[in-house]
């Protein structure tokens, strides 16, 4: 075997043993970074083969403080429709897909919202299940969320949807 020949050999060895092992962001179940309208930043830990039940991290950066947001998981809706097909709510809190934050809430929601860190940041956990009440996210598209709270419902900038997929 010729010295070009070996070489040329090696270096696609090289090049298939890097394909072959991949880079984390192309692997599956990773992380993933959306921008939003208004500039902001969502990445939500796993987005891929999801079992039913995980709980996936969701963490956010660059939100405005002046609009009050929910995190939660949601079936994908119409584009520029609002996100409002989202995944369970109980009065416990114990089982809900979704967590309300504002830094300026209504009065009467002091004790059940929790506020934006520095530069509007935020850092929640969020349960993706395979059914959104009548919908089965296998057949569906759905998202992890977040969107503007109910006292600015018609506010389409603090959409930012992070698509995900069920096993």
């Amino acid at each position: 075997m010729n010295k070009s020949f070996s070489k040329k050999l090696i270096g696609l060895a090289l090049v298939a043993s890097l394909l072959t092992v991949g880079s984390p962001a192309l692997a599956v179940g990773s992380a993933k970074t959306v921008k939003g309208p208004a500039g902001q930043t969502l990445i939500a830990s796993k987005t891929q083969q999801i079992a039913d039940g995980t709980k996936v991290t969701i963490t956010g950066k660059g939100y405005s403080l002046k609009v009050g947001i929910y995190v939660t998981y949601c079936v994908v809706p119409a584009k520029g429709k609002k996100p409002e097909l989202c995944g369970p709510f109980d009065i416990t809190g114990k089982n809900n897909a979704s967590v309300w934050i504002s830094s300026n809430p209504p009065l009467y929601a002091k004790l059940l919202v929790k506020p934006f860190g520095k530069g509007g940041t935020f850092k929640e956990s969020i349960k993706v299940t395979r059914m959104i009440g009548d919908y089965d996210c296998k057949k569906v598209k759905c998202a992890l969320v977040t969107r503007a709270d109910h006292t600015q419902g018609s506010n389409r900038k603090a959409d930012v949807l992070i698509a995900v997929t069920i096993k």
